[in-house]
């Protein structure tokens, strides 16, 4: 059976009973993986205290033979035990030699014979579903993948987690929340959490969360100061664009960052313009870049104060960049001179 990470975890929270005791969660999603893990005991052991909880944990170098001693072994304090199997190398390994496929194959004989009275967690980052292992695993367990939560299918989970907190997010709030996380390929979902609960602490009792809210908060984040230059950018406000990158330079901040941010917003205002261009509507536009609707409405606003030939000319003066610091070149003074040209 397979369920997805959200439907395991609302399982383990509310005490539903689980169809199997053999428990397999892997994926790149640590944020998942570790809320799993630190659920699970409190769904297997209702109502006993933490020292009488069987608990084994085998993370490294596993003796198979320990492992299903610990298994088979009757748990006599609370009648349940847990083992959780988090050995990434055993768990990643590849039948490479015959020696590693009699150890797999033994894993897999050894977790298919799981007691009622045992519940197995077998943990991962990385497992291969072309192995027998696998295969074995998904026949006889449980099976969870923890994917990591694109960009543009974020607004279910931040949804759910003002939820937590009997608040909603405006429209604008949601938003600026996107925008901010534009630039990265993984979503941060641990320190999005860390930071939504700085917003409930902010907002006290007042339940509608703003797009002021949001700012306020990420105000504090290290890519926040970066964020303001590429919004006063989209915005062709150039006395502010330089009055950030001076105080950017004051602090220290390294140039490169700086640049990769700045070359990601003009590459989307270019892809829009070119996909405009090439007879492409704006619902045609969204669903091609994977923009959530309120970044869209603000880069349609943005694209508006550019042309094609400047957003080029200008990523090629920062690719330039990136290959003359390399050298030894200016750093800051660079920047600004192409923002000067953009911008003017």
């Amino acid at each position: 059976m397979e369920l997805k990470a959200e439907e395991l975890l609302y399982k383990l929270n509310t005490g539903a009973p689980l169809p199997s005791n053999l428990i397999v969660v892997f994926g790149e999603e640590d944020y998942y993986r570790q809320q799993i893990v630190t659920a699970l005991p409190e769904a297997v052991f209702k109502g006993v205290e933490p020292q009488d909880r069987e608990i084994q944990v085998f993370d490294k170098d596993t003796d198979l033979n320990q492992l299903q001693a610990a298994i088979n072994t009757y748990p006599f304090f609370s009648g349940q035990s847990l083992i959780i199997l988090k050995d990434e190398k055993l768990l990643a390994a590849k039948a490479e030699s015959e020696t590693r496929k009699q150890q797999l194959d033994k894993l897999a004989k050894v977790l298919a014979d799981v007691p009622e009275y045992c519940t197995v967690l077998v943990t991962a980052s990385k497992l291969d579903k072309r192995t027998k292992l696998f295969k074995e695993l998904k026949k006889q367990g449980l099976v969870c993948e923890c994917v990591s939560i694109k960009l543009n299918n974020l607004t279910p989970w931040l949804d759910e987690q003002a939820r937590r907190y009997g608040a909603k997010w405006q429209f604008d709030a949601v938003g600026r929340v996107m925008e901010y996380l534009q630039p990265v390929d993984k979503v941060p979902l641990k320190l999005l959490e860390q930071e939504i609960a700085k917003l409930a602490v902010y907002a006290g009792d007042r339940k509608q969360w703003t797009a002021e809210d949001v700012d306020t908060i990420f105000s504090a984040l290290p890519e926040a100061s970066s964020f303001a230059i590429i919004n006063a950018m989209g915005k062709r406000n150039l006395p502010e664009v330089l009055s950030l990158l001076a105080a950017e330079k004051k602090k220290g901040t390294n140039v490169l960052p700086v640049c990769a941010l700045i070359t990601f917003k003009l590459r989307q205002m270019l892809q829009y313009l070119e996909l405009a261009g090439s007879g492409y509507d704006y619902k045609g536009i969204i669903g091609e870049l994977k923009l959530n609707p309120y970044v869209a409405k603000n880069l349609q606003r943005e694209v508006r104060g550019f042309t094609t030939q400047a957003l080029t000319e200008a990523l090629l003066g920062l690719a330039q960049l990136n290959i003359d610091l390399r050298k030894g070149g200016r750093e800051y003074p660079r920047l600004e001179e192409i923002m000067l040209k953009l911008l003017s």
